[in-house]
C-alpha cells in the first residue's frame, strides 16, 4: 500500500505529503520510500483539534514520545518539518476570541517542550507550533499557514479560492465518491442510489451527502443514475482542486505551496481522498497530474480580460509559443491569437491579457477557447476557458475510438480519438483494473491522444474491453 500511494504521489508530480496529527506516525517503510522517491514530509506530531492536560504525568508520556519519534525520523532527508499539532491553536481562538493561543490547555506542549526536545535530538529543520499558526490569530491569511475550510465546509464554492490569498496552505480539499467498482465490492446492489441510507452513512461529514448535490448542482445537470452521480462528483471535486492549485501557483512565492487533505482513504467513503481505499485514483488525481506539472499554463478571468499565466518551476527557463485559439465544438476555428513567450526559472507571471469580448466566437454555449504552451512543435502546457458552466454547455455527441498502437505483456500503448470535442474522457476496463498514464482528459475536435496503460493480467479482445464514455454520454 505505500509503495503504491507513494508511487502515485510521485507520479501526480507532489513533492511534499503531510502526516496529520489525527493520525499515526507512519512505519519506517513510509519515510524510506519518501527518502527514495524525493518526497518531503511536513511531520505532524499526533495531537490535533483539542486541549491537552499539563500534568507532570502527562507531559513525561508527551516527552518520552517525543524523544523515540524524534529520534526515529531525524535521520530522513525527506523530513523537511515538524509541526506541533493539528488546528489546536485554531479551535480554542475561534472558541475563545478573548484569548490567545498561550491560553489553550496544553499550551507548554506546543510552545515549550516540543521544540525543545526537536532543537536537541535534531536541530536540522524548523519547528512550527501548529498547523495552521502564524502571528495574531492562528489561521490568518497574511502570515504563517493556513487552512481554507470556509470553502466546501461553510458552503461555499470552488471559485471563492480565487480570493484566499495565504502564504502557504497546508489544508483545504472537496469531497467525491469513491469508485463505483470500490462501491460495487461494498454495498448491495439495492443501496447504490446516492440518497440510501448506506450511501449516507458512508460519509463522515455533518452534510457531506447534501454537499455532494449542493455543488454538483451548481455546475452539472443532475444525475440520472448513480454511476453519473459518482462521475460527475469526481468531476466537481477535480476542477475545485484545479481552482485552488493554479491560483496558488500563479501567487508564486506570495503563496509558497499549497498540500490539500486528502491522498488517500481507510475505507470505502465519499471523501476528500484523490485515492480511494482500493487504490483507485479519482478523476482528481488525473487532474492533479496536470495542475501539479512542472511546466503550468493557467486561466484567470478579471472583469473582461482573460489573463493566460506561466508557472515555471524549473530550474531553467522556457522560451515557448502561446497559441489561443476559439474554437466550436465541432472543430470550426473562429480565430487565432500567438506570441513568442518567456517563462523565466522558478518564477509564474502573466503571459497574456486578452479582452474576451473581443475575441471572435459563436454563440458561448457552442465555443470555447483552448490555450496551448508550445516548444520545438510539442505542447507542454495547455488548458482551456469555457464560457459557461458544464451544464449549460451544448456538447455533441462525439465517436470515440481506441486503437492498440504497442503491446508488450501487461503494457499496452493506445491512441484514444474523437470526432468532435470530448470533455473529460474517462476510459476504463471491463471487470478489470488498470494504470492510465492519463485520465479524465479533453481532446479537441479530429485529435488523439497516446495513452499508456498498465493492465493487472491478461485480457483477450482488449479492445473490447475498454470503455470510454465523456460528459456528453
Amino acid at each position: 500500500t505505500y509503495d503504491r500511494l507513494l508511487t502515485m504521489a510521485r507520479e501526480a508530480n507532489m513533492n511534499m505529503l503531510r502526516v496529520w496529527g489525527g493520525g499515526i506516525y507512519e512505519q519506517d517503510h513510509f519515510y524510506n520510500l519518501c527518502d527514495k522517491l524525493g518526497l518531503l514530509v511536513w511531520q505532524d506530531f499526533m495531537f490535533a483539534c483539542g486541549e491537552y492536560p499539563q500534568t507532570p504525568w502527562f507531559l513525561k508520556l508527551v516527552k518520552d514520545e517525543a524523544v523515540k519519534v524524534v529520534t526515529r525520523l531525524r535521520n530522513h532527508p525527506s523530513l523537511a518539518v515538524w509541526c506541533g499539532n493539528n488546528e489546536c491553536e485554531w479551535l480554542f481562538c475561534m472558541e475563545n476570541p478573548d484569548k490567545t493561543a498561550d491560553n489553550m490547555g496544553g499550551a507548554i506542549i506546543f510552545r515549550e517542550v516540543l521544540p525543545a526536545i526537536v532543537k536537541k535530538l535534531d536541530g536540522s529543520r524548523p519547528y512550527w507550533r501548529s498547523s495552521p499558526f502564524g502571528a495574531g490569530f492562528p489561521n490568518d491569511e497574511s502570515n504563517g499557514n493556513h487552512h481554507q475550510w470556509s470553502v466546501w465546509s461553510a458552503w461555499k464554492d470552488y471559485k471563492e479560492y480565487e480570493n484566499d490569498n495565504a502564504r502557504f496552505v497546508t489544508e483545504f480539499g472537496f469531497q467525491a465518491p469513491a469508485n463505483v467498482r470500490t462501491w460495487q465490492e461494498a454495498t448491495l446492489p439495492d443501496d447504490r442510489q446516492p440518497q440510501h441510507p448506506v450511501i449516507e452513512h458512508h460519509n463522515k461529514q455533518v452534510e457531506g451527502q447534501e454537499r455532494l448535490f449542493r455543488f454538483q448542482a451548481a455546475h452539472y445537470t443532475l444525475p440520472a443514475s448513480f454511476e453519473e452521480f459518482v462521475y460527475q462528483g469526481q468531476l466537481v471535486q477535480a476542477n475545485a482542486l484545479k481552482t485552488a492549485i493554479e491560483h496558488w501557483r500563479g501567487r508564486k512565492f506570495k503563496t509558497a505551496g499549497a498540500l490539500f487533505w486528502q491522498l488517500n482513504d481507510c475505507w470505502p467513503v465519499s471523501s476528500w481522498s484523490v485515492i480511494d481505499s482500493a487504490l483507485r485514483p479519482k478523476a482528481s488525481y488525473y487532474y492533479a497530474r496536470r495542475f501539479f506539472a512542472p511546466i503550468l499554463v493557467s486561466l484567470k478571468v478579471n472583469g473582461d480580460a482573460l489573463e493566460v499565466w506561466g508557472t515555471n518551476d524549473t530550474t531553467a527557463s522556457v522560451r515557448g509559443v502561446l497559441e489561443l485559439n476559439a474554437l466550436s465544438f465541432s472543430g470550426e476555428k473562429y480565430s487565432t491569437t500567438s506570441r513568442n513567450v518567456l517563462l523565466k526559472r522558478n518564477s509564474s507571471g502573466k503571459l497574456l491579457d486578452i479582452s474576451l469580448s473581443s475575441i471572435e466566437i459563436g454563440k458561448k454555449y457552442d465555443s470555447y477557447i483552448a490555450v496551448q504552451l508550445v516548444k520545438d512543435g510539442k505542447i507542454i502546457g495547455e488548458n482551456r476557458f469555457f464560457f459557461a458552466e458544464p451544464k449549460h454547455l451544448r456538447l455533441p455527441l462525439p465517436t470515440l475510438t481506441c486503437k492498440i498502437e504497442e503491446k508488450t505483456g501487461l503494457d499496452v500503448r493506445l491512441r484514444v480519438r474523437t470526432n468532435t470535442f470530448a470533455k473529460d474522457i474517462r476510459l476504463e476496463i471491463e471487470e478489470s483494473d488498470a494504470q492510465w498514464s492519463d485520465n479524465y482528459f479533453d481532446l479537441d475536435a479530429d485529435t488523439s491522444k497516446t495513452i499508456f496503460c498498465k493492465i493487472s493480467e491478461q485480457i483477450e479482445d482488449f479492445e473490447k474491453k475498454v470503455r470510454m464514455i465523456s460528459l456528453q454520454q
